[in-house]
């Protein structure tokens, strides 16, 4: 039997090759199609350029200029940010939950819980172990300063106030000692708060201590406001919504 000529082999191959690939981009676009309709049903407003398959099994990359967002093939889980959120369904909206930062919040939780109050500035009723909050503040910041001028309605309102001090400058540093080291520690930090000077000491003091703690919670702004549960609440907020929030 005669051989068939070798272009008709090279035609065959290109052929079969481009039905597959052909059958293959079908079998994608069809659940690219299905995330893209999906997205659309969940974040109408989010307008992206194009979904296409990552390197991982069941897992797309949504892109959107420069951002890259993953979504799982059956669209219940995005990866945005480091965080991961669970895409929930309930009364016919959808919402997030993001679980990523519900894991961070118990770890949180968790360390500022095993520090005693000894370890901070602390303002109200020390054994008031249920109404607190941990406030990651700084000295030169307007906001922190904002804060602190509220620490009397958190007080009046049984609210206990936490404070680890971020000082990275040696001269906010000598500050912040000079005020633990003082013979009233809160009324030379009220002070410090006022852009007043106090008087250079020092002793046996946490703030370094504050510095790495502030580092393992991964704060990354002040005033950094961190209710009982964990839950953050970063920069300003006026005392009456943070009161809510601790009491819900």
């Amino acid at each position: 039997m005669q051989k068939p000529p070798k272009s008709i082999i090279i035609l065959f191959i290109t052929f079969t090759l481009f039905q597959n690939n052909s059958f293959a981009e079908k079998v994608k676009d069809k659940n690219i199609e299905f995330l893209q309709n999906k997205l659309n049903e969940i974040i109408p407003n989010y307008k992206f350029d194009r979904i296409k398959k990552s390197p991982l099994e069941n897992i797309y990359e949504i892109v959107y200029g420069g951002e890259i967002i993953y979504i799982t093939a059956d669209a219940k889980f995005i990866f945005e940010s480091g965080n991961l959120q669970k895409i929930i369904k309930e009364e016919g909206a959808y919402s997030f939950i993001n679980l990523t930062e519900s894991s961070a919040a118990e770890g949180r939780k968790n360390l500022l819980a095993s520090l005693p109050d000894s370890k901070f500035f602390v303002y109200g009723k020390e054994n008031n172990k249920e109404k607190y909050i941990n406030v990651v503040t700084d000295i030169d910041c307007p906001y922190c300063r904002k804060f602190h001028d509220d620490i009397n309605f958190y007080i009046e309102n049984g609210i206990k106030v936490r404070y680890l001090v971020f000082a990275i400058k040696t001269s906010s540093k000598k500050r912040v000692i000079s005020a633990w080291c003082a013979d009233d520690k809160n009324d030379a930090f009220t002070l410090l708060k006022k852009e007043q000077k106090i008087e250079i000491n020092n002793c046996t003091n946490p703030i370094e201590e504050h510095q790495n703690i502030i580092s393992s919670i991964g704060v990354s702004s002040t005033p950094s406001i961190f209710l009982p549960d964990g839950k953050l609440i970063q920069g300003y907020m006026s005392p009456e919504e943070v009161i809510k929030k601790i009491e819900n």
